[in-house]
Formats: C-alpha cells, structure tokens, sequence
C-alpha cells in the first residue's frame, strides 16, 4: 500500500495526470483496505440472522432430545415408587401404564419394602392375575374405580376396630402368620419370629449363666451374714437354677414383644410381673430405684481403691486387663479372701456382695466379668437394704429379653434363674423339670425345682415350639402362687404400671395387658405409651405408685378369662403360633371362649371331685351351689389354711352331699325317679 501511495505522490508530482489504468487500480486497493478493517472485527458477538432462525424451527435431533427425557423421567419416577414408596398418587400414575402382571395395583397401600410385605404382594399379584385371566373384557372397566374403592375399604376396616390396633391396613400391611396389623408389634420384621416363619431357622441362644460360680465362693462367712441379709439379697445364694435349659428358654424368647413387654402365645399374652420377682426370688419390690452413670476406667479404678481398699497399682492392673470398667469374678473372690483373712468385715461383705450380684442379678455376657458400677450401691451398706432389688431384677431381664429377640442375637444373659422358673411356675404342660418334696414353702419358688444335671430333662427346641403352639387357657397356671401367699402376700405395688429403670437403664411395665394374671377379666388393652420418661419423673411415680396402679377390674370367674372381642382382636395384632402351617393343615383361627367348658388343671386343686350321691333332695340347686363354690376356691383369691377357705370348702362338701367336717350337717336326701 505504501508502495502505490508512493507511486502516486510520484506521479502527481511529475505534474501528468494519473492514467485510467492508475486509478482503477488505486480504487481496488482502496476497496480491500476497507474490508480488511470493517466495523465489526472488533465485536465480541455478532449478530447472525440464521441462529435465530434456527430456534424456530423443529429438527430431528431435538425431537429425540425430547423423547429420550420424558422417557428417563417416567423410568426415574417408576424406580423411586418402587422403592421409596412416594404415596397413592404417583404410585396409581406409576402403575397406570404397567403390564397386568406387574404391582400397581398394591404401590399406594405398600409403605415399607419388607421381605413380608413383598411376599404378600406376590401372593396379591397371583390372585389378581387369575381375575385378570378369567374375566379380561372388564380389566378396563376396572381400573378408573380403584381410587374410590379403596378409600371404602379403609374406612370399613376403621369402623370396625375401635380398639388398639385398628388402622385397617391389615390386608396390606400385615406378614405371613400375623400380625395382620403391624400397628403394635412395629418392630416385627426385625424380630427372631419373622425370621423363623421365613424358614430362617435360628439355633437355641447360649445362656451364659453364672450360677455355678457362687458355689466357689460358697456362703459368707458368720461375721458378715448380718451384713449381707440386711441387704435382702441372700435370697440369692442358695435359689439359683444350676442348668440351664436353652431349647426351653429360646422357645418362649421367640415370643417376647419389645413393644408390649409380654410374651405372645395362642392364649395371649403373660409376662413377668413383680409378683413373680417377689415369689419366686424374695427380692423386696419396694425401695428406692439405684442412680448410676456409665463409670470411666479411671472413675471405677477410684471406686475400687475406695470402696475394696485395693492399691492403685491393683485397680491399675485389673481394669487394663479386663480393658474397661469391668473386674473378673474370680479378682473379686480373691479380694473376699483376702479382705475375710485381714477382719475387714465392711469391705468383705462389699466384695462378697459384688460377686453375688454379678453372678446372679446383674450377670451380663462376658461370662467372667462385673461391671464396676454395681460396687456403688453397698458403699453404704446400712442403705443398700432400702434399694427395691426385685425391680432390678426385673429391669435386667426386660433389657436382656429386648436384645435377645431380635434376629441377629445368639446369647442371653441376665437373671436365668428368674426367666427359667417363671414358666416352670406358669406351663407345667410345657417343661418337664421336677419338684423337690423337700421343699419349703418358707423358701423362695425358685428353690422348688430341681434343676441338676441328674434331674434335667430338656427336650429340643421344635417340640417345645411345638408345645407352645398348642397351649390352651387351661394349660396355664395363671395364679400359682396360691400356698406361697402366707409367706408372700400379693403387694399393690406388684401391679404398677409405666416405666421402671435400674441406673439409666429404662424399661416399661404394661400390667393392663396381663390382667388375668391378677385375677381379671382380660379385655383390649389400651394403646402402649411410647414417650420415655426422665429419671426423676419415674422416680417421682414410682414414690408415688399409688396413683399409678392397674385399675381393679371385673374378677374372672374362671382361671384365664377374657371379653368376648379379646382373642380375635389378639389375633390380628400379634403373632401367635411360631410354626407355619402346611397346606393339609386346619385354618388356625383365634378360638371361641367359653367359661362353661373351662376344666381346672390337675395341680393344686380343691379335691372335691367325686361322683354325686344317688338320692339328694334338689340334686340341681346343691350342684350349682357347689360349682359357684369350687369356682371361687379355685381362683386362689381365699388363701389355703384359713378360716375362711376351711368354711368354704366345708359348705362345698355339704353341697355336694357329704358331712360337714364335725359330722352334724349332711344334705338332705331322697330317692331320685328316674324318667
């Protein structure tokens, strides 16, 4: 360019005028100057007409942008109803355009993806597939009326269930073998029963007992008896069980409810109550609830040095090796040896306390050790005696029991002895452990049985499953403790309800589920209360347990009486038969009750059975005297021994047509004509 300016400037100069050829030439290089430099080069957008034309028009490759994202919604939607569960809208959406065979017609009743509920689901997918395959012409006409069938059916269920457990979701909700509704039992897909119906056989729990170890330490010594039966454990040095029983004790685990704290049976349900403590232990079940907090190593190395006058070198020592809170059980014998030999009284009756209680109340499943903690509660030894021992007992084997039923749980631990004599108490037709005929009633229950290796006769654990499965009303002890109540009179107390803890270990009580175990008609409980209360509330109601007692209720007539709505309604809630039944078999359905054809049970009984004289006089009205009599007798209300018991079953044996006990009253008689 410079190159022609110059030439230009040139020729101007050169004063000819430029040549045609010259200034085409000039305008050309002119032109291209002014293209290299437009106005837009320097832009950082520039405007193209056809992009904006381009968004107007639909092409191919948009069209299947469009496709392919509706069709990974509707694949995301249908993942996340299937597992999530999103609710009765999206799952009908869902469901609308499935195949016949597929779930949508269950998604909006289905809330937790249980192994259960995905069997039951089967079995729905089943039945309406042969609906489906008989009558094909209607499947259409079907499908816009299931939104306003169902909420029908909800309602209907509600309507008639008024009590606990009345949600209506039984048909959707429920499990194989029950419950049919999960409203109570809310934890059962967890639980061992679930399992066990499943075909996932669970092998007997190992017991890990400590029974054996208090004969190493034997009895205390006379110097410190005082001390220790101040206390109100010594009870426990001589009742325990010395064998366990695993088939029988894994059998009635199965049916232990962490929810209602009872045991599940076809007759409903039982539990341990304090009563039974207080029988079959003679633990006190009134007193003061212990407060404790979880120790560190180095506070329960303190507390050894305090309390068992060991050397810091010692507590050291003991802790490392057990590596925690924890001592072993023969450290702790060694230690009452030792202390015994040094006449340090106080501090041997602390060890020789530990060790009972480790052994027996408190044992946990290390098999060898004893938490530090419990040495806190004889630290004065003048107040452990007002501590309520019995509820710690009970608290324990509530808290193991809890553990114990869930699937994954191989072990029990806890008081064995109390477990273990409990159901010998209340199902003689279940065990077959013997009664020693040495046995005073002075003694706790617990002491009646003979539980050697020489006199055990455990059976395995499928026919005790098999046993429970066929218990009736009758072959139940609901009372047993009819001839120990001399010893042992029944306390109000026994009967509280709500929630207990022993340290921050919290269980609930529910007596108003076991009412016929206090002599009451059984009727639909209430719902269980779930909100936990704070140490100081319980302790403030258990202070205050008379505002906190089971109502009295209506007296049974019969042993093991309930309302007439009782079974059926157990039967939905619970879970009561752990063997499945095989398609030859009879429906299980609840049985009907009917007190007239109750037949008390061999053991202790009224003997007043004996064929009626041929010639009584108004032979109807003396029977039915002396059936409302025997009634009365039987429900073990009137104690044995007494004045009163002795004029009742005088008056019986008048009834049934013998002389009264002096010989001076006998039922007048006469010929019967015979028709």
């Amino acid at each position: 360019m410079n190159v022609v300016r110059r030439r230009l400037l040139h020729t101007l100069r050169g004063g000819a005028a430029p040549s045609e050829t010259l200034k085409r030439r000039a305008l050309e290089l002119e032109k291209k100057r002014k293209t290299r430099h437009s106005k837009t080069k320097d832009q950082f957008i520039v405007t193209v007409p056809e992009s904006l034309s381009f968004l107007d028009t639909a092409t191919i490759p948009m069209y299947f942008a469009a496709i392919g994202i509706a069709l990974l919604a509707k694949l995301l939607m249908t993942i996340m109803a299937r597992t999530r569960g999103l609710g009765r809208a999206i799952g009908r959406f869902v469901g609308r355009d499935r195949a016949a065979g597929e779930d949508a017609g269950d998604v909006p009743e289905r809330r937790r993806p249980t192994a259960s509920a995905r069997r039951l689901r089967v079995h729905q997918m089943t039945t309406e597939g042969r609906d489906m395959a008989e009558d094909v012409a209607d499947m259409t006409d079907d499908v816009p009326e299931q939104p306003t069938e169902a909420p029908e059916m909800r309602a209907d269920a509600q309507g008639a269930d008024s009590g606990e457990g009345s949600d209506g979701n039984d048909a959707a909700e429920g499990f194989p073998g029950g419950p049919r509704d999960p409203s109570v039992l809310t934890s059962f897909a967890e639980h061992v029963a679930h399992a066990v119906w499943s075909g996932q056989e669970r092998p007997d729990l190992k017991l890990v007992s400590h029974g054996r170890k208090l004969t190493l330490i034997g009895r205390p010594v006379p110097e410190i008896e005082g001390l220790v039966a101040a206390t109100g454990l010594s009870p426990l040095i001589d009742c325990s069980v010395i064998t366990g029983d695993p088939g029988l004790i894994s059998a009635f685990v199965e049916r232990w409810h962490s929810e209602t704290s009872t045991f599940h049976l076809p007759v409903g349900e039982l539990t341990i109550t304090l009563d039974d403590v207080s029988s079959i232990l003679h633990l006190p079940i009134t007193g003061a609830l212990h407060s404790f907090h979880a120790l560190s190593t180095e506070e329960a190395r303190f507390l050894l040095t305090e309390l068992l006058e060991v050397s810091a070198e010692e507590a050291r020592a003991e802790t490392a090796l057990t590596r925690g809170a924890y001592v072993r059980l023969g450290w702790v014998r060694d230690i009452y040896e030792t202390r015994c030999q040094a006449r340090r009284w106080i501090v041997a009756a602390r060890a020789y306390l530990l060790h009972l209680v480790g052994c027996t109340l408190f044992a946990n499943k290390s098999a060898t050790y004893v938490h530090v903690v419990h040495l806190d509660a004889f630290r004065d030894l003048a107040h452990s005696g007002g501590y309520a021992w019995g509820v710690a007992a009970l608290v324990h084997m509530y808290d193991q029991l809890d553990e114990a039923c869930r699937t994954t749980t191989r072990q029990l631990a806890g008081y064995l002895t109390l477990f273990q004599c409990w159901i010998y108490e209340h199902f003689p037709s279940v065990h077959q452990c013997v009664t020693d005929d040495t046995y005073q009633e002075t003694s706790p229950r617990a002491s009646r049985w003979l539980t050697s290796k020489a006199h055990m006769k455990g059976i395995t654990g499928a026919p005790y499953r098999a046993r429970c499965d066929g218990l009736t009303v009758t072959d139940v002890s609901w009372l047993p403790y009819t001839e120990h109540r001399g010893v042992r009179a029944f306390q109000e107390i026994s009967s509280f309800q709500g929630q207990l803890r022993w340290g921050p270990m919290i269980v609930a009580v529910r007596p108003e589920r076991v009412v016929r175990q206090f002599g009451y008609i059984q009727s639909i409980p209430p719902p269980p209360v779930s909100a936990r209360l704070s140490q100081e509330q319980i302790d403030d109601r258990w202070m205050e347990f008379a505002d906190h007692l089971l109502p009295a209720g209506q007296p049974c007539l019969v042993p093991g009486q309930v309302s007439a709505d009782y079974i059926e309604w157990f039967f939905r809630i619970s879970h009561p038969f752990m063997t499945p039944t095989q398609a030859a078999d009879q429906q299980r359905d609840a049985p009907a009750a009917d007190p007239e054809d109750y037949i008390q049970p061999p053991s202790p009984q009224v003997p007043v059975a004996f064929d009626p004289p041929p010639y009584v006089d108004d032979y109807e009205g003396y029977e039915a005297i002396a059936q409302r009599l025997e009634r009365v007798l039987n429900l073990r209300i009137v104690t044995a021994g007494t004045e009163l018991y002795d004029i009742m079953q005088d008056c019986l044996t008048i009834a049934r047509g013998g002389p009264s006990a002096d010989g001076t009253v006998r039922a007048r008689q006469r010929r019967r004509t015979d028709h």
